[in-house]
């Protein structure tokens, strides 16, 4: 499968910036450069150094909010610093999307389909 990438704002106290993320179904998180973090002036979330997995194995990473923007649905989400903007699979679940792997596409999840997070378990 190909790389695919989906257009967001994120806003910050200082300002709103535009980004071309790469949706990384490996990846739990969101994440943008350090640079750019505090660009936007993004808030660190107390007490919110973490341990994660990375392509590189384990890091120490700061945790920090932020607003945004895909697709006209607004939220609120956790970030760490990445080497590039990155939105992973927790992100996509949330706002009820997915990659379609024939188009390589972003696709809305259909209403009546169920799916993570929303799984029913039928005994």
């Amino acid at each position: 499968m190909g790389r695919t990438y989906i257009e967001g704002t994120i806003s910050g106290r200082a300002t709103t910036r535009f980004y071309s993320f790469l949706v990384d179904t490996g990846a739990a998180v969101m994440g943008l450069p350090l640079e750019e973090i505090e660009a936007l002036g993004l808030e660190m979330i107390p007490n919110g150094r973490g341990t994660y997995r990375t392509a590189t194995g384990l890091a120490e990473l700061d945790s920090y909010l932020l607003e945004g923007d895909i697709r006209g649905r607004g939220f609120g989400a956790m970030v760490v610093p990445m080497p590039i903007p990155v939105v992973g699979y927790e992100m996509l679940q949330t706002m009820r999307l997915k990659i379609n792997p024939v188009t390589e596409e972003v696709e809305d999840v259909p209403e009546d389909e169920v799916g993570p997070p929303f799984l029913i378990l039928v005994l």
